[in-house]
């Protein structure tokens, strides 16, 4: 062979090495990121897999709490924690149903209004120490109309004020929602480490009858009973759960005003499982549950 065809077959077979040697470092990159996205499509789904068994695991907590008397340092609130082949799982249970739902003062006709827990709600917010126009803001987010209360908002507000949004005239999807209604700030809605949120006493999953068994003391408060009133109820729902004679006998007035709306067993909870690994990778699971004498069915759950 030539010396100059020599050279060309040298450097066709560098070339070919070279292109091959790419193609091997491409492919190895390559079939890393394959790994990388199957061990953590992996992790992925043993994560949700742990935070559905926490959830099931939630609802057998419900059932004990249920079927016994448990007093908890926050009326309606349960937390647990476990660890499972190294990742951590806390589970949360909250009682909706000792929950205000501002979605139920307004009945499914049209102009239709649950007076008593329209009441209950305004003064709510005066017991917080809320403004009006605050509680008129958020009634004004979920009736149908387009009229605004007094001191309201409606869609020709949010326009002028400059807001990317208006009034959705619709039921809350969660209370999380209410930061979006004007004047409605983070420490309102979800409170501080001195402060609770709004988050704590408002729900948009029951069917508005409240829990005195489970519900907060500005709860109670907002369905007018009394500060001695309050000490006298919490008093006995620490020894067992208070029923309607024992309510008559606390201020006869009041429960009466209030009886449509009073209820001292719940149905309505959210049940929060979240999960955390070594590495600090995290996923969480929230399910509705309404729960009756016969069943308890997941109504909506939600992951993320």
């Amino acid at each position: 062979m030539k010396k100059g065809n020599k050279g060309v077959v040298i450097v066709i077979v560098l070339a070919f090495t070279a292109a091959i040697s790419v193609m091997a470092m491409f492919l190895s990159v390559r079939a890393k990121e394959y790994i990388s996205v199957f061990s953590g499509a992996q992790r992925n789904n043993e994560m949700e897999n742990l935070a559905e068994m926490g959830i099931r695991m939630g609802k057998v907590l419900l059932d004990t709490t249920q079927t016994r008397h448990i007093i908890t340092e926050v009326p309606g609130y349960i937390q647990k924690q476990y660890e499972i082949d190294g990742r951590e799982i806390e589970i949360t249970i909250e009682d909706e149903s000792g929950k205000i739902n501002p979605n139920i003062i307004f009945g499914p006709g049209r102009g239709e209004v649950n007076t008593r827990l329209l009441e209950v709600y305004k003064r709510f917010f005066s017991v917080m120490g809320y403004p009006t126009r605050l509680s008129d803001a958020l009634l004004d987010w979920i009736d149908e109309d387009d009229i605004p209360r007094v001191e309201g908002a409606e869609s020709i507000f949010y326009r002028t004020a400059g807001f990317a949004y208006t009034v959705p005239n619709r039921a809350l999807y969660t209370p999380a929602e209410i930061i979006l209604v004007s004047g409605f700030t983070e420490e309102i809605v979800f409170g501080d480490d001195e402060t609770k949120g709004l988050i704590n006493f408002i729900t948009s999953f029951s069917n508005g009858k409240i829990n005195v068994n489970t519900c907060q003391l500005e709860v109670l408060n907002a369905l007018g009973f009394s500060g001695e009133n309050i000490d006298k109820i919490i008093a006995e729902r620490e020894r067992r759960p208070v029923e309607e004679k024992f309510m008559l006998e606390v201020n006869k007035e009041a429960y009466l005003k209030y009886r449509a709306i009073i209820v001292f067993k719940s149905n309505y909870f959210a049940i929060t499982s979240r999960v955390i690994d070594a590495e600090g990778y995290k996923k969480e699971a929230r399910a509705y549950v309404l729960r009756t004498d016969k069943s308890m069915d997941t109504v909506k759950m939600e992951m993320k």
